[in-house]
């Protein structure tokens, strides 16, 4: 019985001790946690915060800034002409080439004329024949009115020795030494010497005054028929003649010698590259920004370098300023084109120490163009103080001051605008001209968080100089 009690009470001790095992176990545990947390609390506690971020600072900006926006086009001459023959004929000579220099005036074929020669000769002849009968009826001969003066002075004596003769058969008659035969004889005599007289001094007058004036006119009226005609086979010859209708480049040649040209059959085809134009096609959404007489900037590649760029630019990518000279009013809306022709003009350069002259800008060449519309006020920021990232740009603004604060930034999202050079329009909630961005140190900045603002590098630089 003893031994059964005594082996009960081993059997409920075992039971007891591992709950009293657990028990100060989890007391144990308990106790290290605590401890460890006023630990971990007070090491918080103890520790220093963290110093404001540096970083550098500038004012935004409110100005007008222009937008701006690109096109390209290909140089092209603003005259060029196909100069075409006028007459049908062989080409006899053709003494230019292709990327000549040519001034206004210059040979360019010439057709075999002698034909034409011959016939134009002719006419000329024809024509100095009618001037001499001009002339002759114009001016009398002088070896006619003398003659005419002279029988006009020989029928004034046979006038004067008929009348004489006529006295002396009266005076007979009365005394009866002559018949009436003989009486009327004189009378006849001396009557006739009288119309002869008259006529004499008519033709006398009409040698003396010259042709009638009926045939001076006809005469003239034939001369200057003549002369016209002339004038229309000169005309003829000089259509044989292909000359250049302005100063130019030949750039094309569609003729040689002997072969056969048509009457308005091509010859060459000239450009004139002193003045050149440059057509771009500007979107629908800038189009109301172009208007005609506004200048604007291009850039050519291989036009040289100007005297101001010096020549160690080295780049062959030169600048020019045109002029807008016309915005067409249609697009090729057809072809599903929102694009308008901008047609600009340049004033070119041409070397004229080269043989042949050089010009400057060149049929075909690519040019860019850069235009700048209306002004509008816009809010500037450095375009160093935009962050970018997946979700966005933003900027980061400096709070106001506080007294007895440090001074914190937040973070504004923005809208990207037009760029003007090393700044960029932007558009954000509560954003104003003259407060502060941060420009330098913004990729290492959070929301609120406490900022020191470093001086301008130029400042700092000054600064740093005037210690040493």
């Amino acid at each position: 019985m003893f031994l059964k009690n005594k082996a009960m009470k081993s059997d409920a001790m075992i039971r007891v001790i591992p709950v009293v095992l657990i028990f100060g176990l989890c007391v144990s545990g308990c106790g290290r946690d605590a401890s460890s947390d006023d630990q971990s609390a007070g090491a918080a506690a103890a520790a220093p915060a963290a110093p404001p971020a540096l970083v550098r600072v500038e004012v935004i900006r409110e100005e007008p800034v222009a937008p701006e926006f690109r096109a390209t086009g290909n140089v092209r001459p603003r005259h060029y002409s196909i100069v075409a023959s006028g007459a049908d004929g062989v080409v006899a000579e053709f003494p230019v080439e292709v990327g000549e220099f040519v001034a206004a005036g210059t040979l360019l074929s010439k057709l075999r004329m002698e034909s034409t020669e011959l016939e134009l000769q002719e006419q000329e002849a024809l024509t100095a024949a009618r001037a001499a009968e001009l002339a002759e009826l114009q001016t009398p001969r002088k070896e006619d009115v003398e003659e005419a003066q002279a029988r006009v002075q020989a029928l004034q004596v046979t006038l004067s020795n008929a009348e004489r003769r006529l006295e002396e058969l009266r005076a007979l008659s009365r005394r009866g030494a002559a018949t009436q035969s003989e009486l009327r004889d004189g009378e006849d005599a001396f009557e006739s010497a009288q119309q002869n007289l008259v006529a004499a001094r008519a033709a006398y007058q009409r040698t003396a005054s010259g042709a009638r004036a009926e045939q001076k006119l006809q005469a003239q009226s034939m001369l200057e028929s003549q002369q016209k005609h002339v004038e229309f086979l000169r005309a003829e010859r000089e259509k044989r003649l292909t000359k250049a209708p302005f100063d130019g480049f030949v750039v094309e040649e569609h003729t040689y010698v002997g072969q056969w040209l048509s009457k308005g059959a091509p010859v060459l085809t000239l450009a004139r590259l002193d003045e050149v134009e440059v057509e771009v096609q500007i979107d629908q959404q800038y189009i109301d920004q172009v208007a005609a007489g506004r200048e604007v900037r291009l850039r050519v590649s291989g036009s040289g370098v100007s005297a101001a760029e010096g020549a160690g630019a080295g780049s062959g990518v030169r600048e020019w300023t045109g002029r807008v000279a016309a915005v067409v009013p249609r697009s090729s809306w057809e072809q599903g084109s929102r694009s308008f022709p901008v047609i600009i003009r340049i004033r070119n350069e041409i070397d004229q120490s080269t043989s042949p002259p050089t010009p400057a800008l060149r049929e075909g060449m690519m040019a860019e163009a850069a235009f700048r519309g209306v002004p509008v006020k816009s809010l500037l920021v450095p375009k160093d103080s935009v962050v970018r990232t997946s979700r966005g740009a933003f900027v980061f603004v400096v709070n106001p001051a506080e007294e007895g604060k440090p001074l914190s930034v937040r973070q504004v999202m923005v809208s990207l605008g037009l760029g003007s050079d090393l700044w960029i329009q932007v558009q954000g909630e509560s954003l104003a001209a003259g407060q502060q961005v941060v420009i330098e140190g913004a990729e290492r900045l959070r929301a609120f968080q406490t900022v020191t603002v470093m001086p301008p590098a130029g400042v700092a630089n000054a600064a740093e100089a005037g210690g040493k």
